[in-house]
């Protein structure tokens, strides 16, 4: 199976790119291509500035239609994709938790989307996608209907409320995005 890492965000309120923002002993990306490696057969690089990332050695597709946000990301790796579904993270999302991802991941059957929602709601930056979601993601983009929920109702979707997967380890914290300079302190004790 296939695992898309989002990594084409402008990263203002960070004030840099979030996707090197420091993490223990390496980056951002690193820690999750190096997580994800662990549980998926493919990682494909979703980001429009393809030289930042070649030390990688991923596939790395640009937007679908560039400037329309990560729903346009999502779509050019579910094309890429060599899996049927695939997992799609955000690369300021560092906390990646194996059990979490296979708990969601155990949920696909029959569905296009399986998607968390935690106290915040849903989480789609976090998800499962299957290439079923391609042509209304397309349709979509085209009628500017940009946030990554909007072709949900045109597909099957399954909710995974927090409530499910609470009793697994840092599951809860493997959602938390980190946008602003003080969230990446709070989280990440880098003082």
């Amino acid at each position: 199976m296939t695992a898309i890492i989002l990594a084409g965000g402008k990263s203002q309120r960070m004030g840099s790119n979030k996707a090197f923002l420091k993490y223990g002993d390496t980056t951002f990306i690193e820690h999750q291509v190096m997580m994800l490696s662990k549980i998926f057969d493919e990682i494909i690089l979703s980001a429009n500035d393809a030289n930042a990332y070649t030390s990688l050695k991923l596939p790395i597709v640009s937007d679908i239609m560039p400037g329309k946000g990560p729903l346009s990301g999502i779509c050019a790796g579910l094309k890429r994709a060599a899996s049927s579904h695939a997992f799609v993270i955000a690369c300021d999302m560092p906390f990646v938790d194996e059990k979490l991802i296979h708990y969601l991941r155990s949920q696909i059957n029959g569905y296009d989307v399986v998607v968390p929602k935690s106290s915040r709601g849903l989480e789609p930056m976090h998800a499962f996608y299957s290439k079923n979601c391609i042509q209304p993601m397309y349709r979509c983009l085209e009628e500017g209907r940009l946030r990554v929920v909007d072709f949900f109702p045109e597909v099957k979707v399954k909710i995974v409320d927090e409530k499910e997967f609470a009793g697994l380890d840092a599951s809860i914290k493997s959602l938390i995005n980190l946008n602003t300079p003080d969230e990446y302190k709070k989280y990440c004790n880098n003082d």
